[in-house]
């Protein structure tokens, strides 16, 4: 693969990941994923705009925006970079990817865009640097760190806080005297990032432009769909996109846990558990409510009904509920760790 030695002239449009994790190897992956599909697809058929954007700006395609062409990954030790290069493998012939250990200053300076995938505790080493706050005077930054706010992030970097925010998401304010960077971004995607279905929330500060917005619109997109919020819903929208995959997880292996006490092998409970989910999900998709779907398969005298009325009876619905508010609650605390 290439190296940061061969980063000289007028570059590409490049986009760099800092601490290319779990999550920043799914957003990489999804990427070169859609890379390839536009390579040998029509114009009008990118992946981005075959996903669900909600909330985007009207009117815009995919050709209105300078989608990267090259990418540089961060990573902190010897065996992360190795972990990456096995998971690039896939993408050979060689795409364009540089893999850069223990230098983010010329890695961000390199870049166009710039998606913080650290840690969240993190932070404050990874850009916190004399010359990584340099190296980031005019790019684009897109966090995907958990409880770490906009203003949080601005404070690292010494820059003056953004405006209140607009009281609509793609309303912009004049930009402020020679902004470091020009506008930061939060996004949360999850999990399902790996298999191309991620739900991702994103919010901009006052300074993002609508070309910036429709960029981490489309790249967010290559991984599944995307849905703008206010930076007051992003906790609850951590928790209800971000921790419920885990949520369904534990639902589904208890059903499993009692399937295999029917007598059914566990592997196959688990696709029929699985495809079951998927089908309730493309049916609320579709525009049913989840109470529409309950009312349809539990008829009267029938056995699902039975089931309903034994999870009532345990305060399923209330334990949910409140998992999820706890969930918020730790969510929004999540920043503040990284100091301590």
């Amino acid at each position: 693969m290439a190296s940061l030695d061969q980063l000289n002239g007028d570059p590409p449009s490049t986009l760099t990941i800092l601490g290319c994790g779990t999550l920043g190897s799914a957003i990489l992956s999804g990427l070169l994923r859609s890379r390839g599909q536009d390579a040998s697809a029509q114009p009008s058929k990118s992946l981005a705009d075959q996903n669900k954007i909600n909330g985007s700006l009207d009117g815009w395609t995919h050709e209105d925006i300078q989608k990267p062409t090259r990418f540089i990954a961060c990573v902190r030790t010897i065996e992360s970079a190795r972990r990456l290069r096995k998971e690039l493998d896939e993408f050979q012939p060689s795409p364009p990817v540089i893999i850069v250990q223990g230098n983010n200053s010329r890695a961000v300076q390199a870049a166009n865009t710039v998606i913080l995938a650290c840690q969240p505790q993190d932070l404050k080493s990874c850009v916190g640097e004399p010359a990584v706050k340099k190296a980031m005077k005019g790019k684009l930054l897109i966090s995907i760190l958990a409880g770490v706010t906009i203003p949080d992030i601005e404070a690292v970097l010494d820059q003056k806080p953004s405006s209140t925010p607009p009281a609509r998401i793609n309303e912009v304010t004049p930009l402020a005297d020679d902004p470091c960077p020009k506008a930061i971004v939060r996004a949360m995607p999850n999990t399902a990032s790996f298999v191309g279905s991620s739900t991702t929330v994103i919010t901009s500060c006052s300074r993002a432009t609508p070309s910036s917005v429709r960029l981490v619109e489309w790249l967010f997109a290559s991984i599944g769909s995307v849905t703008q919020i206010t930076a007051a819903q992003f906790d609850a929208c951590t928790a209800l996109c971000g921790s419920t995959p885990a949520f369904f997880a534990l639902f589904v292996e208890s059903l499993l846990d009692g399937a295999v006490a029917l007598g059914l092998k566990r592997y196959e409970a688990q696709v029929m558990a699985a495809e079951t989910m998927k089908g309730a999900a493309m049916l609320m998709l579709a525009g049913e409510t989840p109470e529409t779907i309950k009312e349809k398969v539990a008829t009267p005298g029938g056995s699902t009904i039975q089931g309903l009325l034994e999870m009532e009876r345990k305060a399923l619905r209330g334990t949910i509920a409140d998992a999820l508010v706890r969930c918020t609650a730790a969510a929004s605390t999540l920043g503040s760790k990284r100091s301590q």
